[in-house]
């Protein structure tokens, strides 16, 4: 692999070793092994190694933030860079002004692969409060005959 985070990803490890890597990504040992030898599904090709990259850029990788100069997490800086303008603060739309120049700024065809990576969990319709009952029968009057008495008399 060619990738810049595979490269990235063979510099932790030839700086420490795999079961140390695997532990701060939170994934097994093995499965660090398999997919940086090329081995069984991941070797073939039928297996992604996106959940891979996305673990090694979460944990590994930081930018230096050149609008206020802090080392600051990948997915920071594409949230940063990718919101709308916040119009409503100007200490923040300068920052988003400083990130629409910034070389760190993730291209369009990574966005769209982060969007078709994210998995949408399907959500219940909340109720609104306020929403009058109409099923509900209205309660009888005071002193009328009452449902039940009724039909208790006509059983008679």
């Amino acid at each position: 692999m060619n990738s810049d985070w595979f490269q990235g990803l063979q510099r932790e490890v030839a700086n420490s070793t795999k079961a140390d890597v695997a532990r701060k990504m939170g994934i097994k040992r093995s499965r660090l092994s398999c997919v940086m030898n090329g081995l069984g599904a991941y070797g073939s090709g039928a297996a992604s190694t996106a959940s891979i990259e996305q673990e090694y850029r979460r944990t590994f990788e930081n930018v230096e933030c050149p609008f206020n100069g802090n080392a600051v997490r990948i997915e920071f800086c594409r949230e940063s860079a990718l919101c709308s303008a916040p119009t409503h603060n100007p200490r923040q739309m300068m920052n988003w002004q400083a990130c629409q120049k910034c070389s760190h700024k993730p291209k369009q065809i990574e966005v769209i692969t982060l969007k078709k990576s994210l998995k949408r969990v399907p959500t219940e319709p909340v109720q609104q409060a306020g929403i009058i009952d109409k099923v509900t029968l209205p309660l009888p009057e005071v002193g009328a005959p009452q449902i039940a008495d009724q039909t208790n008399q006509e059983a008679a």
